[in-house]
C-alpha cells in the first residue's frame, strides 16, 4: 500500500513539474550586420522557422522597464530624453503607442510600433529623432519582421545590465594583462574565432556560424576557465561571476515572464555569446530548451 501511495505522489509531483516545465527556443544573433553582406545572409530562413515555431511569447536581449538600474548604468541619456518625451506627449495630449513607450523607458518597443506604422506607410517623422535605427540590426532583420506576421503586440525585455561599467572596466584590465603576458592561448581562440566570424559574414553564413556549437562552445569556455588562466587575478574572477550572473537573472526572468503570460513556448533571440549559458540555467531549472544551431545541425544530418 506504502508502495502504491508513494507511486501516486511520485505521479502528481512528475505531472506538476511536467506542467510548469517551459520550452524554450534560442536563437542566437549578432547586434549588427554589415549592409554590405545582408543581402548573402539568411535572415528569411530565421523568419520562416520563427513563423513555424508559433511562439506564445518572444523574449528579447533588451531591459526591462523595471529593471532602472540597469537601465540608467546602460542608457542614462535616453532615458533623459524619454522624460522630455514624457512631458511633451502630457503637455499636448499626443497620443502614440511608440512614443508612450518610449517616454516609459520601454525602448525597443517604442521601435517595434514605429516599425509596424513604418510599415503600414506612415513614416512617424513626428518622433523620427528619437527612433534608432534599427535596419543592420537583429531586431530589424528578423524579430520585428517575423513578430509583426505572427501578430506579436508586444516583445519582453529580459536583460539584465546592473554593473556593466565595472564589468567592461575589468575586462579591459584582463585584456591588457593577456597580451603583455604569456597567456595567449585565450587570445588565441578569440582571434581564431573573429578570423572565422568574418570569414562567414562574407560567404554569407553568419547566421550559422554565431548559432553554431563551435562558436558558442569557445565563447562559454573563455568565460569559465578565466579565473584558472589567470588564478592571481580579481577582475578575472570578477568577469566570469557577472557574466554568469547576468545569464542566471535572464534565465529567471524568461521564467517570470513566461508564468505571469501564463506561456508555454517561448522564443529567445540573444546575443549568441549568452546561448551556452542561458541554456545551461534553464536546463538547471527544469525547463525544456532547443537551440537554433541544435536545429541547424539535426537538418544537415
Amino acid at each position: 500500500m506504502k508502495n502504491i501511495l508513494a507511486s501516486i505522489l511520485i505521479g502528481i509531483s512528475v505531472l506538476a513539474s511536467g506542467q510548469d516545465q517551459l520550452n524554450v527556443t534560442i536563437i542566437g544573433t549578432a547586434h549588427y550586420f554589415n549592409p554590405d553582406y545582408q543581402t548573402i545572409q539568411n535572415f528569411g530562413a530565421v523568419q520562416d522557422f520563427i513563423l513555424e515555431l508559433n511562439p506564445d511569447i518572444f523574449c528579447i536581449e533588451s531591459i526591462p522597464v523595471n529593471d532602472t538600474l540597469s537601465l540608467q548604468e546602460i542608457w542614462p541619456n535616453t532615458m533623459k530624453r524619454a522624460d522630455k518625451l514624457k512631458d511633451s506627449l502630457r503637455a499636448y495630449s499626443i497620443a502614440d503607442v511608440g512614443a508612450t513607450y518610449y517616454a516609459n523607458y520601454d525602448f525597443w518597443n517604442a521601435y517595434y510600433q514605429w516599425h509596424l506604422k513604418i510599415l503600414s506607410g506612415d513614416s512617424s517623422q513626428g518622433f523620427s529623432k528619437y527612433h534608432k535605427d534599427q535596419s543592420n540590426s537583429e531586431f530589424g532583420l528578423m524579430i520585428f519582421p517575423a513578430a509583426q506576421k505572427l501578430g506579436i503586440p508586444y516583445l519582453y525585455g529580459i536583460d539584465y545590465r546592473d554593473g556593466e561599467g565595472e564589468f567592461m572596466s575589468a575586462n579591459n584590465k584582463v585584456l591588457k594583462r593577456l597580451f603583455f603576458s604569456l597567456k595567449w592561448k585565450p587570445l588565441r581562440i578569440y582571434l581564431k574565432t573573429q578570423k572565422r566570424y568574418k570569414k562567414a559574414e562574407k560567404t554569407g553564413q553568419l547566421i550559422e556560424f554565431i548559432n553554431s556549437p563551435e562558436f558558442q562552445d569557445a565563447f562559454s569556455s573563455l568565460i569559465d576557465n578565466l579565473p584558472q588562466r589567470l588564478p592571481k587575478s580579481e577582475e578575472a574572477k570578477f568577469i566570469k561571476a557577472y557574466w554568469l550572473n547576468r545569464n542566471k537573472v535572464m534565465a529567471e526572468r524568461i521564467v517570470e515572464t513566461a508564468q505571469v503570460n501564463g506561456a508555454r513556448k517561448v522564443l529567445l533571440t540573444v546575443g549568441s555569446a549568452h546561448v551556452t549559458h542561458i541554456q545551461r540555467f534553464l536546463e538547471e531549472m527544469g525547463h525544456s530548451v532547443t537551440t537554433y544551431g541544435q536545429i541547424l545541425n539535426n537538418s544537415n544530418n
